[in-house]
């Protein structure tokens, strides 16, 4: 908690910033501004939600087979996908489950949760999504780490907590969820001013204003400015 890190802008490289001291099991915040529609966790659980209201939408279906809690390479796609016709891509996955172990599952697993979208909250819904094992030995969250690495849980964790708030401020469903959260750019502000957090703080130079920390990191030093009047070093 007396460490911050401090960066003059929230570029990948904060990203992966994070994923490095996780990785060394440093306790970090995260970072203290997240845009929510644009970390690629969140796109994931997007992209399922959007199948759940519309199936027969092969492209994003398609986003989800190759997803990371599913995990469908190219040549599983290219056998759904290839000479299908009229037939939508879900319905070719529908007719592959019989045949074959992995379409099974990934069948099993869509339709499990596409049976319950009309009538569950959007919050519980996606915790199931998380919770629920997606492919062998990893629930849908684990699944997601194992591919996007441990800067995702951040992500996810206020994903989940503004499916929360949104279940408790408005009539809960998933439709109006995802188009609530899809109508703007939903930036998520933390308050990482918490003293008693013992963890590295992670933020912006001007996000930090009025802050102080025993020990300040300015880890975003070697760019070289911007600017008409810029010269080559």
């Amino acid at each position: 908690g007396d460490i911050m890190i401090l960066l003059r802008r929230r570029r990948r490289f904060v990203d992966r910033l994070v994923r490095a001291l996780k990785e060394r099991d440093v306790p970090v915040a995260g970072v203290d501004r997240l845009v929510l529609t644009e970390q690629l966790a969140v796109m994931d659980l997007i992209a399922v939600g959007r199948f759940l209201l519309l199936p027969d939408d092969d492209l994003n279906l398609a986003a989800v087979l190759k997803g990371p809690m599913i995990g469908f390479d190219d040549d599983d796609l290219f056998r759904l996908a290839y000479g299908r016709g009229e037939n939508s891509l879900w319905s070719r996955l529908v007719s592959a489950a019989a045949e074959d172990r992995r379409m099974a599952r990934a069948h099993y697993w869509l339709s499990n949760f596409l049976s319950r979208a009309d009538y569950t909250p959007p919050y519980e819904l996606f915790a199931e999504i998380l919770i629920r094992e997606s492919i062998p030995g990893h629930s849908g969250k684990q699944a997601m780490i194992a591919r996007l690495g441990v800067e995702a849980e951040d992500p996810i964790d206020e994903f989940l907590s503004l499916a929360l708030s949104y279940d408790t401020t408005a009539i809960p469903s998933l439709q109006g969820f995802l188009h609530w959260i899809g109508a703007e750019e939903t930036e998520v502000k933390r308050d990482l001013d918490q003293s008693n957090r013992d963890e590295v703080r992670v933020m912006t130079v001007h996000g930090a204003k009025g802050l102080q920390a025993p020990i300040v990191i300015l880890a975003d030093t070697v760019a070289a400015p911007g600017g008409s009047g810029a010269r080559p070093a």
